[in-house]
């Protein structure tokens, strides 16, 4: 079966080129619950440092490699670095369009977990959907004359390490580059949540350029936000609303000068973007999402890229 499934994977990144500016064809929720169950059942809690989290980047490497990308040709890169406690983890970078001079964007999911959660929604699904964005991309796309680096990030839990690590590692001309970075955690829902596709950020451009607190913004908003609203309303009829938060991996851009947002699923009460009452609890399980959730998510955020490349040409 495994095998089955690798030539399957390995068929589907040949045909890539013709689906990467179709994301309603190219993304699955079938696909993403199927590697979201794997994480969560086969490899378990995915704590940063641990056996289950370097086993987690294996398999990773392993799809992407079936996917076409590759370190000798630049596509693939796997960093080790220090997180808490000086454990190891690592960060599995793969690139689409690797040289092109167009501008740069990021999406980011971390796939370690809390050490009592076997982390569907944190972050298992969004992995599945990274997983998914990389099938439909594929090493080069030319429908979309940008850089995108799919970060695959390890050590968000105990303070958002794999992130600060992938930051740190951009050259100055990269930073350049950098138009947004899309951070999904929690980028699936349960319909039982009652949530809406949301975007938290903190922080983004002011009209002369300067990079300031999300706070300091009148309406919370930044070019990442704005991209992903406007294609939510697009795909869905209904836009992104976005609030100033902290708590996962977007901080690590905002703390460098880069636009960045969580894009996440959100119950809004009284003006504020609750998480889901299974954060970080053993009720956080695959069989509770809703994976069409997941596929909106994914869509949304290939759709903001491309109206984001559009606005620099």
């Amino acid at each position: 079966m495994a095998q089955w499934r690798w030539g399957l994977w390995a068929m589907l990144a040949v045909l890539s080129v013709f689906l990467c500016a179709n994301a309603e064809v190219g993304l699955d929720a079938d696909r993403i619950a199927a590697d979201t169950l794997y994480l969560c059942e086969q490899i378990g809690i995915r704590e940063a440092g641990t056996e289950a989290e370097r086993q987690t980047c294996d398999w990773l490497e392993g799809w992407l490699t079936a996917l076409g990308f590759s370190s000798g040709a630049g596509s693939l890169r796997r960093t080790a670095f220090r997180s808490l406690e000086e454990k190891t983890s690592e960060n599995l970078i793969a690139v689409c369009n690797a040289g092109s001079q167009g501008p740069l964007f990021t999406i980011v999911a971390h796939y370690d977990s809390v050490s009592t959660s076997p982390g569907a929604r944190d972050n298992a699904a969004a992995v599945g959907i990274l997983l998914d964005i990389a099938r439909l991309l594929g090493p080069e796309c030319a429908s979309l004359p940008c850089e995108i680096h799919l970060a695959f990030v390890g050590s968000e839990e105990n303070g958002y390490h794999g992130a600060r690590s992938y930051v740190a590692g951009l050259s100055e001309a990269e930073k350049a580059r950098h138009q947004g970075a899309f951070v999904m955690d929690i980028s699936a829902a349960s319909p039982d949540d009652h949530a809406v596709l949301v975007t938290t950020l903190l922080g983004g451009r002011l009209p002369d350029g300067q990079y300031a607190a999300a706070e300091r913004l009148p309406a919370l908003e930044n070019g990442v936000t704005r991209a992903v609203s406007a294609a939510c309303q697009e795909l869905s009829g209904i836009g992104a609303p976005s609030f100033y938060r902290g708590e996962s991996d977007h901080q690590p851009f905002h703390d460098a000068g880069l636009e960045a947002a969580n894009v996440c699923w959100r119950r809004v009460e009284e003006g504020w973007p609750w998480l889901p009452d299974s954060y970080h609890q053993a009720s956080d399980t695959p069989q509770e999402l809703d994976y069409e959730t997941a596929v909106l998510t994914g869509r949304c955020i290939v759709r903001a890229i491309e109206l984001l490349t559009l606005a620099t040409q």
